[in-house]
């Protein structure tokens, strides 16, 4: 997201980037879109954006549940894509509370997610068996 000179993400600036680059990789060719963000609204502008700039086939797949891990660590590493600063805690999720993990998938739903994910998976099944409880769209 984007970074704010109070050193913060900043998510209404960050939306419409994201929308931006979901309608480039549509552009681009590609089938589905998979923002990893974790901003409110994001699926709805992109879902808009894309259905706007003609791509209304291409998918969502929102990642409605992310929580903070040492997982990705390689990966940021390898993409050097590491927070310069701070850390991105500030808006994933606290894995203790499940109950944001459902509003998540709700809003995410409503705004027109064609499936949802649940990342890191592995060491939160309990959280994937609760989402995929809780809707009847494909969970990853």
């Amino acid at each position: 997201g984007y970074v704010n000179e109070k050193g913060e993400i900043d998510n209404d600036i960050t939306v419409p980037i994201l929308c931006e680059m979901a309608v480039a990789q549509a552009k681009a060719g590609a089938d589905i879109v998979a923002p990893s963000d974790m901003m409110d609204g994001r699926v709805g502008a992109i879902r808009k954006a894309l259905d706007a700039a003609g791509f209304t086939n291409v998918g969502i797949c929102s990642y409605c549940t992310k929580y903070c891990s040492s997982f990705y660590g390689p990966f940021r590493e390898a993409l050097d894509s590491a927070p310069r600063s701070g850390d991105k805690k500030t808006y994933q999720m606290d894995p203790a509370n499940s109950r944001e993990a459902l509003r998540e998938l709700r809003l995410d739903e409503e705004e027109g997610a064609d499936w949802v994910m649940v990342k890191p998976g592995l060491p939160y099944l309990d959280i994937v068996r609760l989402v995929k409880e809780n809707t009847a769209l494909p969970v990853a």
